[in-house]
């Protein structure tokens, strides 16, 4: 492996995935940089799934590598596809099986001739003014210095623009918490018509979308048994209900009912309390679900995480800052890269709800090309949820189908400014859209 490359991509998550595969598709020599032993981020590593949402109002809002991903998933049998949401919160939701995903990470990374480096923490960055001109990462063997013409941070906490001094805030800007990370884990050998009967038998006590066809499993709800847990002191996690989703296998559904809060996942003393208080929420909500919601008194955790899942810590002030009324009046750009049908859901810093805002029932929005570019750097272009974007802002676009619109984008991006031998800022933005169109993705309204 040679220490020179047009792209190096830090971070192997939906977005940096993305943004390797589409840089290589592109003719670079791109490396990814990954800390862990897998490709995949928090949908392997932290069990966040299902995928939501490809659509809005109908219509495919996400498609190129995303939705091939899918597709190659179906076809092995390890995708349900995209299924009208139960809960009406979102347009769709695509239950993925998470060991399937695992060898078709790899496996397209390998076909596109993507070079992998597992189990390497990016510590550095190699800095000339406001030049990113590579990266330094702590391996097994030590630190290794690696030139690339173009860096794309895709660390999902903007680790590389950190190091690079980039300007950022943490969580929301009033007082930089964040949204609370979570741990999901999966139940099997849960009796799914049991949960079915009893939405249909208090529907009052679900969220349940206006056309649910009960095909698929999704809750949002017992609320009334969270509450009366609460009164008998057999439930003290900040949450109000129970949220679960079917899993791809028969009878597993995959729990998100922890909350971790007041901790920043940026922080490594920080992430050492939540992994360990996560591990303990788990053991309560398992406790509460054997005994107080019907269809679980069999069941038994199948798989937890190999970490808690991480939604929000630094934003990366960019060119552009995308904000609440950017998404709720679903603003037009000329630059617009990427579309994201998901609502903002902000899951409380420091409560139990779960704050919702008024959306566009019909428009998806935009997200446009600045936001990727840092402020007062260059060759260095941010990619997922830590794009130049509020903390209201990032609760909608943060969700993985969003993130590999943006990561593919950043991949063209990128390609295109070393092939055409520009900065960043130089590329025409309709160069980019016409390649994405050319990969099959849809980037403007």
């Amino acid at each position: 492996m040679l220490n020179e490359y047009d792209v190096i991509v830090c971070g192997g998550g939906p977005s940096g995935f993305n943004a390797a595969i589409s840089a290589a598709r592109n003719g670079m020599k791109t490396l990814l940089i990954e800390a862990t032993g897998l490709v995949g981020g928090n949908s392997v590593n932290a069990l966040v799934g299902p995928w939501m949402t490809y659509h809005k109002n109908d219509k495919f809002v996400v498609k190129g590598i995303a939705s091939e991903l899918i597709k190659r998933l179906q076809n092995e049998q390890l995708s349900l596809g995209y299924i009208k949401d139960p809960l009406g919160f979102c347009d769709t939701v695509t239950p993925i099986d998470v060991e399937g995903i695992k060898h078709l990470f790899f496996e397209m990374l390998e076909e596109s001739g993507v070079d992998l480096l597992l189990h390497s923490l990016v510590t550095d960055v190699i800095l000339e003014g406001k030049f990113v001109r590579g990266v330094k990462a702590t391996t097994k063997s030590g630190v290794v210095d690696i030139n690339g013409k173009i860096i794309i941070d895709a660390t999902g906490d903007g680790d590389v623009s950190f190091l690079a001094k980039a300007e950022y805030v943490h969580g929301r800007a009033k007082d930089n918490l964040t949204q609370p990370m979570t741990m999901i884990f999966h139940v099997a050998n849960v009796d799914i018509d049991i949960l079915k009967n009893e939405i249909k038998k208090n529907p009052d006590n679900f969220v349940v979308g206006d056309d649910y066809d009960y095909k698929y499993l999704a809750i949002s709800g017992f609320f009334k048994e969270v509450e009366n847990a609460k009164e008998n002191g057999e439930f003290d996690l900040p949450r109000d209900r129970v949220l679960l989703f079917e899993e791809v296998n028969p009878n597993t559904v995959s729990v998100n009912m922890t909350r971790v809060q007041g901790l920043s996942g940026a922080d490594a003393f920080d992430l050492t309390k939540a992994e360990i208080e996560a591990r303990k929420q788990i053991k309560k909500a398992f406790v509460f679900l054997k005994k107080y919601i019907p269809g679980f008194e069999k069941s038994y955790i199948v798989r937890t995480p190999s970490k808690i899942g991480v939604r929000e810590t630094r934003h990366i002030i960019g060119d552009y800052l995308v904000d609440v009324d950017d998404i709720i009046k679903c603003t037009h750009y000329e630059d617009s890269i990427a579309l994201s049908g998901f609502p903002m859901d902000i899951h409380s810093p420091s409560g139990d709800s779960l704050e919702l805002f008024d959306e566009n029932k019909e428009l998806a929005y935009e997200i446009p090309m600045r936001s990727l570019l840092v402020k007062n750097r260059e060759n260095l272009i941010v990619s997922g949820r830590c794009i130049s974007a509020t903390h209201e802002a990032s609760a909608s676009l943060r969700v993985t189908p969003s993130v590999m619109a943006i990561g593919e984008a950043a991949g063209v991006l990128a390609a295109i400014a070393v092939k055409k031998n520009l900065g960043l800022r130089a590329v025409n933005h309709q160069d980019v859209q016409a390649q994405l169109a050319k990969q099959g993705q849809i980037y403007q309204r």
